[in-house]
């Protein structure tokens, strides 16, 4: 019986990493990030912001979710498990093709890129920018079977984990797309792409598969 119990543990675990709607590859600590861009920082951050916390993490109470982990480098096509470009997902929308198109061509002009993210993030609960080594901990932290109190207690605050890609945009950066995924540790983590357009000063979600507001 204990031996049935600790398989099926094992299997719950195993299934608890994969993310609902993609798996990210493991590709361990990342060299290569650049700083990001200077005319790209405030409507990328404006962005990043607006999307936060994302399913399934808005749904969570201030008790469930204190703060907020976020990975502090973007992930790129390469960390995408499988790796689908924003067509793939999306559907451009009717009235404005054109910024839809011209945002994928960013994409694929800078899909292999990652960026360093900063505390530019405008949030009203309290958020963490974790690099590669504090992720994983955090990963064992809420998965692994064996992983000891210490590392439990020091992640208990975190109900999961951000990850963003860079923000790509069309000529005028009146239009964006941006793949978000939410991992957390009990089958409710979510890969998404989703496009983006300013509208008198302010971005508005237009198209991803969870919507919310307008």
């Amino acid at each position: 019986m204990l031996r049935k119990a600790l398989f099926l543990t094992a299997i719950l675990v195993g299934l608890c990493a994969i993310p609902a709607g993609g798996v990210l590859a493991d590709s361990g600590p990342i060299s290569d990030a650049i700083p990001m861009p200077q005319d790209r920082a405030g409507d990328s951050y404006a962005i990043y912001s607006l999307l936060m916390p994302g399913a399934p993490f808005d749904s969570m109470g201030s008790l469930q979710s204190p703060s907020w982990a976020i990975a502090d480098t973007t992930i790129s096509i390469s960390d995408m498990n499988p790796a689908i470009p924003p067509e793939g997902q999306l559907k451009p929308p009717d009235d404005h093709p054109k910024r839809f198109a011209e945002a994928a061509r960013d994409f694929e002009s800078r899909k292999y890129r990652h960026i360093q993210l900063t505390d530019h993030f405008h949030l009203s609960t309290p958020y963490k920018l974790m690099n590669s080594s504090q992720v994983a901990e955090l990963r064992q932290a809420k998965t692994a079977v064996d992983a000891d109190s210490a590392l439990q207690s020091e992640y208990a605050s975190y109900p999961g984990v951000t990850f963003f890609s860079e923000v790509y945009f069309s000529a005028n950066h009146n239009a964006a797309l941006v793949y978000m995924n939410n991992w957390c540790a009990n089958l409710c983590a979510q890969g998404q792409w989703i496009y983006l357009e300013k509208h008198n000063g302010s971005w508005v979600r237009r198209s991803g598969i969870y919507e919310k507001g307008a």
